[in-house]
């Protein structure tokens, strides 16, 4: 089976009894809305009401003392004949709770190939999302659907403590919300809504984005409409892990609702797959299910206490078997994943976009020099040493008045020259309405 995207969170000082009851409650819903008749049965079979084909769910409880673990899976078969599992887990112990969901897919048919297919964010976890506030992952806070507003300075600063905190567990995903280089509008809102439970979002503003430039440099930076995945932890050198799609990239995908569909699709895809091979299940979960095999052992009379043994000696030696198989895999993965990594580093990863601004994309090498009688516009992104960093742009939207000769630009014309290795341009304007570092437009 592939897997597809983990969830898991918990919550503690609660009145764990009550919270896991009310969350049964909510199962029974979610299975009634996908077609089964009666969902409090220990399995049952239906024809999917949001699938295009048929269903099958099993459930168990499963007590040890005062604790308590229920199981629930789900599996939904498409007319292709793939099938979709969705594995849900919840357990109270003590003054705690523990949620844990897992989606996975198998092909209809054998053959050594990934599935095709782009999870989303099951309905049960959004339900429980919702209807409870107080779920944690690893202490932080589980991401809701809604967007931290960044378009001020004050609250950009507030994001890039987030972005550099060393006790961060989960992405947060940056939008630049610049008008000038917009492919998507709301695009905040739809990321935020998709990816409810796994990642943060944020949006700044071609003035906010600033602060973050500042604060990061303009190689971890988000602006001129670029989207930005900022995963936990740093490099070596203090910089921040991530990937970045500049407004080019996004733009590439297609600039109607069907482009944003596809790219939605893709962080999606990016963030779950992760979220699959980095969630573990609760510890608590193993330790329920272990104290209750040993209470049902230490019920059995001496002559089935025997057979038991025998019976979990033989799967023990299956387990430990395929235990050893899978730890060759997962050594034989990480040969590969560490090779892959050196490889990445010697020739430079093109998903993440870890150079400098003037090493990067706009670089010299990677477009023509301008052309005689070319325009170009450019766009500051940061200074120092008395040059401005620039970055190629396209023109604003604004009125030709706004655009005023540059007599006093020596810092502009010292990134110019910096970015584009020559100075022999005919003249050089700059927008009076332009914020966020201003627009320049210049004839070579």
């Amino acid at each position: 089976m592939q897997a597809l995207a983990a969830y898991s969170f918990e919550a503690n000082g609660i009145d764990s009894s009550r919270r896991v009851d009310q969350v049964a409650l909510l199962v029974d819903d979610w299975l009634a809305g996908k077609g089964a008749v009666n969902p409090q049965l220990a399995e049952g079979e239906f024809v999917s009401k949001t699938g295009d084909k048929t269903g099958q769910f099993a459930r168990a409880v499963i007590r040890s003392g005062s604790d308590v673990l229920h199981e629930v899976e789900l599996i939904e078969t498409a007319h292709t004949g793939d099938m979709f599992t969705t594995s849900l887990q919840f357990a109270s112990s003590g003054d705690a709770v523990s949620v844990y969901a897992s989606l996975g897919a198998a092909p209809g048919q054998s053959r050594v190939a990934p599935i095709a297919v782009y999870p989303r964010c099951p309905l049960i976890i959004r339900t429980l999302i919702a209807n409870f506030s107080d779920w944690r992952f690893a202490g932080q806070e589980v991401p809701l659907s809604t967007v931290f507003d960044a378009t001020t300075d004050d609250a950009a600063r507030q994001l890039c403590d987030a972005l550099r905190s060393k006790t961060r567990r989960l992405p947060i995903i940056v939008v630049s919300n610049d008008e000038d280089e917009l492919v998507w509008r709301g695009l905040q809102n739809k990321l935020a809504d998709e990816l409810i439970g796994l990642a943060d979002v944020a949006v700044v503003s071609a003035e906010s984005s600033w602060v973050l430039t500042d604060e990061l440099g303009p190689r971890d930076s988000c602006y001129l409409g670029a989207v930005r995945l900022y995963w936990p932890g740093g490099r070596a050198d203090g910089s921040l892990l991530g990937i970045n799609w500049r407004a080019g990239r996004l733009g590439a995908f297609g600039k109607d609702g069907k482009g944003r569909h596809r790219f939605l699709a893709l962080m999606r895809r990016e963030v779950m797959s992760v979220a699959a091979l980095t969630m573990p299940s609760p510890t608590v979960f193993r330790r329920i299910r272990s104290e209750a095999e040993k209470e049902r052992l230490r019920s059995l009379t001496d002559g089935a206490r025997d057979r038991e043994l025998d019976s979990i000696v033989e799967e023990n030696s299956r387990l430990t078997a395929r235990l050893e198989a899978a730890e060759g895999t997962i050594q034989t993965l990480r040969w590969k994943m560490a090779a892959g990594a050196m490889y990445a580093e010697r020739k430079g990863d093109a998903a993440d976009d870890g150079a400098d601004v003037e090493q990067a994309e706009d670089g010299p090498e990677a477009r023509p020099a301008p052309a005689a009688g070319e325009t170009r516009y450019y766009k500051k992104i940061g200074s120092g040493g008395g040059v401005d960093a620039l970055v190629i742009t396209k023109a604003c939207s604004h009125r030709e008045a706004n655009w005023r000769p540059a007599f006093k630009g020596d810092q502009a014309e010292k990134g110019l020259l910096k970015l584009e290795g020559r100075n022999d341009w005919k003249s050089i304007a700059h927008c009076s309405s332009c914020t966020g570092g201003g627009r320049w437009r210049v004839h070579w």
